[in-house]
């Protein structure tokens, strides 16, 4: 995997220089259901402020590789980028000041990439296990927004 040049898009002042690599990481990497509540967590304070339910542009720029960990990750890393992305496109805004990047919405340019993967998420649905769960929330929350 090559490093994402991250640099040009606003983000959270208390990212480390690395921290959403390493946030990207921790998706990659989860393993368990205690590994992608962490990855999760780790995700959402990369993008914002998880408490007050905010993203930064940031959140542009790793698109590609949430799509990717999305069709090619193991069934736990896929679940916690399941349940970011309900969070990030459901409940959570644009932090203040960054509602646009570039004469774009960020909220609508989040919003037109989950609702693109829809196909992806619906295939993720079958079977009983977290993952199928996190798949059924997330295409709930794409046709509920697409209706």
């Amino acid at each position: 995997m090559r490093p994402l040049n991250l640099s040009q898009f606003p983000q959270p002042e208390s990212n480390e220089s690395d921290g959403v690599e390493a946030a990207l990481d921790a998706l990659r990497q989860a393993k368990d259901e205690s590994t992608a509540a962490e990855a999760y967590d780790a995700f959402l304070w990369a993008m914002g402020n998880n408490h007050a339910g905010t993203f930064y542009p940031v959140i542009l720029g790793v698109l590609p590789e949430i799509e990717h960990i999305l069709i090619h990750g193991n069934p736990w890393a896929q679940r916690a980028v399941m349940e970011s992305l309900i969070d990030l496109g459901g409940s959570f805004v644009p932090a203040e000041g960054y509602e646009n990047y570039l004469g774009a919405s960020v909220q609508e340019t989040l919003n037109a990439f989950i609702h693109s993967i829809r196909h992806h998420v619906a295939s993720l649905t079958e079977g009983n296990e977290a993952r199928a769960k996190s798949a059924a929330d997330l295409l709930e929350l794409i046709d509920d927004q697409m209706a």
